[in-house]
């Protein structure tokens, strides 16, 4: 990564952990923050295997993806600090700017949008496959997993090897959170 990556990662780092200053991951004390340090991870590995596209638009939009989603901060702000190509990103990511929201309106946009917006959302759901919350139900668990299973089918083609690791994923979710007696 080039120092000028570094230093973009580090002012976009800072800029989602203020924005989300106060907030959790879900059923946990950790800072929300690590959420999206977790995501960039993610992506900053994939695009080592294959690329994610312009590594100067998707690693600051990695770290930023729920920031005006879940945040009082808008597209327009973050367009001034970041340039619109990250701003657009982040908005193409952001649930609460769909009117009607559905689930398939959602990623068709993010697959219209762009090869980086798809791959974000493939880290993101990689990440949060990881855990899942002790006060979900089963059925919650059960339609988070098919969740999964169609932002695979929308976006797993943008990029072979977070396909594969968003499969195992599923796969181990499922074992853990869905198949349990």
């Amino acid at each position: 990564m080039s120092l000028d990556l570094q230093q973009l990662y580090n002012k976009a780092w800072l800029f989602a952990a203020q924005a989300h200053l106060g907030q959790t991951l879900k059923a946990s004390d950790l800072p929300y923050a690590a959420h999206v340090a977790m995501v960039a991870n993610e992506l900053i590995f994939a695009d080592r295997h294959e690329s994610v596209g312009a590594l100067d638009i998707a690693l600051p939009a990695a770290l930023l993806h729920d920031v005006v989603e879940d945040t009082g901060i808008s597209q327009q702000a973050l367009a001034e600090v970041f340039g619109e190509p990250v701003a657009a990103t982040v908005a193409s990511l952001s649930k609460n700017l769909i009117a009607p929201y559905s689930d398939e309106r959602y990623l068709q946009g993010i697959a219209a949008h762009s090869r980086e917006a798809a791959v974000i959302k493939l880290c993101d759901r990689i990440t949060n496959l990881q855990s899942a919350p002790d006060s979900w139900s089963h059925a919650k668990r059960s339609s988070y997993l098919a969740e999964s299973a169609q932002i695979l089918s929308t976006l797993g083609h943008a990029h072979g090897y977070l396909r594969e690791r968003l499969l195992a994923a599923m796969a181990s979710y499922r074992q853990r959170y869905v198949d349990i007696n």
